[in-house]
């Protein structure tokens, strides 16, 4: 489950290294921008320290996931045969790897800069594209998905896909692949682990 952290550690150079830029009111675009300029505003403050910092910079911008959306998309076709409490509890657990590793990459952050290059909305569903430039000048395309969730009011992120790969697509194949071989109770006893 180790690539689970290298996105992430890309998701959070893009969640910390915003470089200003116009962007519309409303829309999936705005939700994920503001939450970027509020990650960065956080981490350059120098009166904060690392412990604050981290908390701070995950309460912006981990709201933006919609962690039982990811849940249920990475676990696949074997999402259906859960139960809800084990479905309710492979939540929690996907939902902490996820912020876990999220949380320990905030050291990552290099002064990278990050453009937003395309927004496309159909009906509930978006994607808006960004694309990281290291200071090497190398660069990394980063896209969000994102799907209108009316209960919250807002745009949520249900995958990142960084690179042509997708999170959620990545982790499906993982999480297949240690049932197929083993059992669902391997793939608890894996992320309880971790």
């Amino acid at each position: 489950m180790s690539s689970g952290r290298s996105w992430l550690c890309s998701l959070l150079v893009v969640a910390c290294c915003l470089v200003p830029s116009a962007w519309a009111e409303g829309g999936p675009r705005s939700e994920v921008e503001q939450a970027l300029r509020a990650g960065l505003a956080i981490l350059g403050d120098p009166g904060l320290q690392e412990d604050a910092r981290v908390e701070r910079v995950r309460a912006v911008f981990l709201p933006l996931f919609d962690f039982p959306e990811m849940a249920r998309r990475s676990l696949g076709s074997h999402w259906r045969r859960r139960t809800p409490d084990e479905r309710e509890e492979f939540t929690r657990l996907f939902g902490a790897l996820l912020e876990k590793t999220y949380t320990s990459r905030i050291a990552a952050y290099r002064a990278q800069r990050v453009h937003f290059t395309g927004e496309e909305v159909d009906g509930r569903y978006a994607q808006v594209d960004t694309r990281i430039v290291d200071q090497e000048g190398r660069r990394f395309d980063i896209d969000y998905r994102l799907h209108r969730v009316e209960a919250a009011g807002k745009w949520l992120i249900y995958d990142v896909v960084i690179q042509d790969i997708s999170l959620v697509n990545n982790y499906r194949a993982q999480f297949n692949r240690v049932i197929n071989r083993s059992s669902y109770a391997s793939l608890l006893a894996k992320l309880r682990a971790q």
